[in-house]
């Protein structure tokens, strides 16, 4: 068999997700921009999923903002490489807000002049909302949660193009409830859930007569999972890699010295941090291998 190369990806336009399971010599991908949702019960490989994206991110220079309202359970041990973060509600509507008006601000500088940004004219973001059912609130927090809400809308209708990306992740897979937003986010990758129901919910119909099976995947094999991209209409069954939690805190970013050359913010992780980008590097490379152009 001859493995031709795509031409169409560029390092560091695409998130490598993993491999797939019925070829793992085939990595899967999305665009950069990309909003994503990653539905998934306990312990289904959510969190490998936003390790890898995070990894990307930072090898590739971009901003991560982190909203986790488990009170940071998840996103302090990134702490080290967060733009922001937000680990309560009140925290939650700050950062969300800031986002959006970052949003605003690139739309007001490069209306008319351009119709999508790179890295070039304005630094990537990367906006994570974990467990984002827990945004959805009652009683006293209800108007900031509804407020929240808007503000997801706002930074999800107009962002893609102006070099952001929101990655969503939850486990309650009844998206009309947890994710309000969910007409807005149109890439989904659904890990093991409970039932063909859930699925259906998680994905819509038309994924699952395409094949995707995520109550089939059993409990032992986290991190497998079906990406569905709803503009292209296609299924895809992979495998997320499993990151320790050693590689997650010995990650540090990588900035440039004051003679050109890229070096750790910690002498200590300089060895950690370069192993890292090559290891970023390989996954990016294979992604560009395919049987034929797409």
């Amino acid at each position: 068999m001859i493995w031709l190369r795509r031409k169409s990806i560029e390092p560091g336009s695409r998130y490598v997700l993993g491999a797939e399971i019925a070829n793992p010599r085939v990595s899967v991908s999305v665009p950069r921009t990309a909003h994503l949702a990653i539905i998934g019960e306990s312990n289904s490989g959510k969190g490998s999923v936003l390790a890898n994206l995070i990894l990307q991110e930072v090898t590739n220079g971009g901003e991560i903002w982190f909203v986790d309202l488990k009170a940071g359970m998840e996103a302090e041990n990134y702490a080290q490489v967060l733009d922001r973060k937000a680990y309560d509600i009140d925290e939650a509507e700050a950062l969300l807000s800031d986002f959006n008006s970052g949003v605003n601000a690139r739309a007001e500088q490069w209306r008319g002049k351009l119709r999508s940004l790179d890295d070039v004219q304005a630094v990537h973001r990367l906006l994570i909302v974990d467990e984002a059912a827990d945004m959805i609130r009652s009683g006293a927090s209800k108007k900031q949660s509804e407020t929240c809400v808007e503000l997801m809308r706002s930074i999800l209708s107009r962002s893609r193009a102006l070099n952001c990306t929101v990655v969503v992740a939850t486990q309650n897979p009844r998206v009309s409830s947890s994710l309000p937003y969910r007409s807005l986010l149109l890439t989904t990758l659904a890990l093991r859930l409970n039932s063909k129901s859930e699925a259906v919910m998680a994905l819509g119909e038309d994924a699952v007569r395409r094949g995707a099976r995520p109550w089939q995947i059993p409990f032992s094999r986290p991190g497998d999972g079906y990406l569905w991209d709803a503009e292209t209409n296609r299924v895809k069954y992979l495998h997320v890699p499993f990151i320790t939690d050693e590689e997650i805190h010995s990650l540090r970013r990588v900035v440039e010295a004051g003679d050109g050359r890229s070096v750790s913010e910690s002498p200590a992780t300089a060895a950690a941090t370069s192993k890292y980008r090559g290891l970023l590097r390989r996954p990016l490379l294979r992604c560009e291998m395919r049987d034929k152009d797409e």
